[in-house]
């Protein structure tokens, strides 16, 4: 199993991806679109390159959020064994390397972070196909995920992972 791949939810729980990003993600690309072309019809000097700059974002903007939004499957997939984000592009995460479970960040933005027991030594065990070094939801001692990348509650991920996480410990 890679990094990327998603792996099976017997026995455990999975959360689907919000569908909230791909509309705005798709309002935006519309927005820059009207801006392209109106730009390029209303006579305005320079508004042929305007208009054709608004229209190259437009186009590219839609590649990004059509191909990181349109997997319709789980971006969490939590069971007896550990815990699996998409955005971490780890595998699964062993409880035993789980300390704590936390929401961070602000109101508008809130984190879920999971605090890890000898993260490094779980990281330095990955190969180098399973390494992504520039990520920045992982660290050798915390994972973060984004509460704005389920569908559900970040409350309801959060008791979820704390359960499992408990029953885990339980079983040890």
């Amino acid at each position: 199993m890679n990094g990327a791949s998603e792996p099976s939810a017997s026995n455990g729980i999975s959360f689907a991806g919000s569908t909230g990003k791909r509309r705005h993600g798709l309002i935006i690309v519309g927005l820059l679109s009207l801006v392209g072309v109106v730009s390029m019809v209303s006579g305005v000097a320079d508004g042929m390159v305007i208009g054709g700059v608004a229209l190259a974002l437009a186009a590219g903007f839609a590649v990004h959020v059509l191909r990181s939004t349109g997997d319709s499957g789980a971006v969490l997939t939590i069971d007896g064994e550990g815990v699996w984000f998409r955005d971490w592009e780890l595998p699964k995460v062993p409880w035993r390397h789980v300390g704590g479970i936390h929401v961070v960040g602000i109101r508008l933005r809130l984190l879920i972070q999971i605090d890890l027991i000898d993260g490094a030594a779980f990281l330095a065990g990955l190969d180098e196909a399973q390494r992504r070094p520039a990520n920045p939801l992982v660290r050798p001692d915390r994972l973060v995920a984004p509460g704005s990348a389920f569908d559900v509650p970040i409350g309801d991920v959060v008791v979820a992972l704390r359960e499992a996480h408990e029953a885990a410990a339980a079983m040890t």
